[in-house]
């Protein structure tokens, strides 16, 4: 069986015009199998708002290389079971660069030559992302803003129904940032419950839907349990939703009841 694992598996940095970095990479076989490998480079740009990408058919416009003296970027190598290759990745920022921020993936690539001579197509690709920001300034001026914060049904029945939120945060600026809020619910002033976003990258220019944090995963944002009846609020920041909680389902009955014991008594009636 043919496993790898690769270290770092993702890497955020923030560099200069004219700026080198270093950074180096662990490659472990932790299959049963030799596999022969090489390695590359790919540009990306974020795609929808759930966090894919979509990898471009361009060169970076960073000088990226690797700086191991035997090796360089799609030369193969072998890995025998349980052996690790270290990959030193070396980044070049042109002294005219200009600012704002560049995605990349350092990529090692399963050769089939090994297994099929016939067939030059990779079975294996594992990737480790690269955020690049560059800048002439310490610290980038960053702002995210909330879109479309939307509850499932703004009449919520407090019984039978979950809260599902759902809205986007969205990033104006030329560099990624991380996402550092929380869904607050707010009745009559106090909190009711208090769910921490998970901490998703928001990159440039882009907006990501928002994901609730627990247990260190990303999930929905939901609330489960029964809320007593009354006027509430959700909050992210500055963006506020209202919604009501009334027990929508018990009155429904109440009336369904009434509308039959009032439709038996008139054939009651009828029938005296």
């Amino acid at each position: 069986m043919i496993n790898l694992s690769i270290t770092p598996a993702k890497l955020e940095i923030q560099l200069k015009p004219g700026a080198t970095y270093v950074q180096s990479y662990t490659v472990k076989n932790i299959g049963d199998q030799q596999i022969v490998l090489n390695s590359s480079v790919e540009s990306w740009a974020p795609q929808g708002t759930n966090g894919n990408v979509s990898y471009l058919n361009s060169k970076p416009n960073l000088t990226i290389s690797l700086s191991n003296s035997d090796l360089k970027l799609g030369q193969p190598f072998i890995l025998n079971s349980n052996q690790s290759q270290q990959l030193v990745l070396k980044i070049q920022v042109p002294e005219n660069a200009n600012q704002g921020d560049r995605y990349f993936t350092f990529f090692v690539n399963q050769e089939t030559s090994a297994y099929n001579k016939g067939n030059s197509s990779q079975i294996i690709r594992l990737g480790s992302h690269l955020l690049v920001s560059v800048s002439n300034t310490d610290e980038q001026k960053t702002e995210l803003t909330v879109n479309n914060f939307k509850i499932n049904n703004p009449f919520i029945d407090c019984f039978f129904f979950p809260l599902k939120f759902s809205g986007e945060i969205n990033n104006q600026t030329n560099y990624f940032t991380q996402i550092n809020s929380s869904l607050t619910i707010v009745k009559n002033n106090n909190i009711v419950k208090e769910f921490k976003l998970f901490p998703d990258n928001v990159l440039a220019n882009h907006s990501r839907n928002i994901r609730c944090l627990s247990d260190d995963k990303p999930v929905e944002c939901q609330f489960d349990k029964p809320l007593w009846p009354g006027f509430y609020q959700a909050k992210i920041d500055n963006q506020t939703l209202n919604f009501i909680v009334l027990p929508y389902s018990i009155l429904t009955i109440i009336v369904l009841i009434i509308f039959i014991k009032l439709l038996i008594d008139k054939v009651i009636i009828r029938n005296i």
